[in-house]
């Protein structure tokens, strides 16, 4: 099964095997001294086109997978059936550089088994979620920590890593320095330091009595770092509202290195970044039970800690941008912003999800009084905007749930849906986008809170509005 993380790699997206189920497993000895398994494996993964969901997908899996037969397989078809910029192919690293629709990959029949899978939208899945804002900030200090890893062990300057590692450090200069108290420790630090300066802290006070301070690393990798490296990073991590590793993923090795690192602190709510290839497939429990083991209110260790993962590879020159839209989107405590919406800032190439997030429950405006209503009608608006004109609504507090809003009518008007608050054209979270009157928004409450809507005319527009809970 680690080959459907390849073949769903070529397809934008990929498996996670720590969440695989297998049931009705059989065994049974063959004519050749082996043995063929049955199985019925359910299997969690992520897909890269939301809007294109397939009902069935076709894995083409190896069908001999004795040592030998891998073996085969791999002389085979590591030059055709396998993705185009990879290298160094063996029976250890097939399984992740495996395209089996790639333009020229032929697979003879007795090669590989077709198993058809039947594909649906997980229950974990979640949209319109915050990370925990009031928890980041319960002590008016962001503290960030981003470890950059090398492209290539012992370089020293013309290497992707430093280079990402160089070009953070002077996107955060020029983010933090217009603040009063901005401080950078070394005192002196000149631009791309690279491995002379392996570790930069910015200090600066924010608005409202807030303060950030961001402490960057730079390291080999962070598989290998050694005890300095564990002792610096353990003391960091203990109260780090956000943590960032951008680096090789090492098919999992690194991601794993890192997640059995760390000290954490009963109450600390944290988010962790693993930017690296591919690493929703290589992510297991190790991190959250780490926080469950301290934590006696949290079995499974979601409550404090969100994991941030990429179902793509994510390259050296994008890891810098990355880190600053997880960072910038924290820092935005007047304007919080959902996972998506801090996600729009990164990459889509890399296609980067979120889990630990369900059961998140801040909500902007969300939570106290007063009390939500008990059932709620839903909404039925109707009204006629001339080009540039706004109409606002806004429903009384409804208990936690799903909602839909949707707009109907002649010419173009605009949905704007936000949670907590009045949206305006540059604030929202829910603008579909759509060429004419017909829109639709859904929306998640973690916790009890009132939506605010607002549509506006691109052009002379009739429109009625429609909501309720789904």
């Amino acid at each position: 099964l680690l080959y459907t993380i390849g073949q769903l790699n070529g397809d934008n997206g990929v498996s996670r095997l720590d969440h695989l189920r297998l049931e009705d497993v059989q065994t049974t000895p063959d004519e050749a001294g082996g043995y063929t398994i049955r199985y019925h494996a359910t299997l969690v993964a992520a897909w890269g086109r939301r809007s294109r969901v397939p009902t069935e997908y076709t894995f083409q899996l190896p069908r001999d997978m004795s040592s030998a037969g891998i073996d085969r397989f791999v002389e085979a078809y590591s030059h055709s059936c396998v993705d185009w910029g990879a290298h160094d192919v063996s029976a250890g690293s097939m399984w992740y550089y495996y395209r089996p629709s790639r333009s020229g990959c032929s697979l003879a029949e007795g090669d590989v088994v077709p198993a058809v899978a039947t594909v649906s939208v997980s229950d974990i899945n979640t949209t319109g979620r915050f990370p925990e804002y009031d928890m980041v900030w319960a002590d008016d200090a962001l503290r960030v920590v981003a470890v950059y890893g090398k492209y290539e062990d012992g370089a020293t300057s013309g290497d992707a890593g430093i280079d990402g590692y160089n070009r953070f450090l002077d996107a955060m200069r020029r983010e933090l320095e217009g603040h009063d108290g901005f401080s950078t420790e070394p005192a002196d630090l000149r631009s791309n330091p690279g491995v002379e300066t392996p570790e930069v802290t910015f200090r600066a006070n924010l608005d409202g009595g807030r303060s950030i301070e961001v402490v960057a690393i730079l390291v080999d990798n962070v598989r290998t770092a050694g005890r300095a490296f564990d002792d610096r990073y353990g003391e960091l991590s203990t109260n780090a509202d956000l943590i960032v590793y951008n680096g090789h993923a090492g098919l999992g090795a690194n991601i794993r290195a890192l997640a059995s690192k760390g000290r954490w602190t009963q109450g600390q709510y944290a988010i962790v970044f693993m930017n690296g290839c591919d690493t929703y497939a290589y992510v297991d429990t190790a991190l959250w039970d780490a926080h469950a083991a301290v934590n006696p209110d949290d079995e499974i260790g979601t409550r404090y800690a969100d994991i941030v993962m990429n179902a793509m590879p994510s390259y050296f020159s994008n890891m810098p941008a990355a880190t600053m839209a997880l960072i910038r989107g924290l820092m935005s405590y007047d304007e919080p912003r959902t996972y998506e919406q801090i996600f729009h800032d990164i990459s889509s190439s890399q296609v980067v999800l979120v889990s630990g997030e369900q059961d998140n429950t801040y909500t902007p405006g969300g939570g106290g009084d007063p009390t939500p209503v008990p059932t709620w009608g839903g909404i039925t608006e109707s009204g006629a905007l001339a080009r540039g004109d706004e109409t606002r609504f806004e429903t009384p507090t409804l208990p936690a749930g799903r909602y839909v809003f949707s707009i109907t009518g002649n010419g173009d008007a605009d949905l704007y849906v936000r949670i907590g608050s009045a949206p305006t054209t540059g604030a929202y979270d829910c603008r579909p986008y759509k060429s004419d009157a017909n829109e639709t928004c859904e929306v998640e409450l973690a916790a009890d809170a009132p939506v605010h809507l607002m549509v506006r005319g691109y052009t002379e527009s009739d429109f009625s509005l429609m909501g309720s809970s789904l």
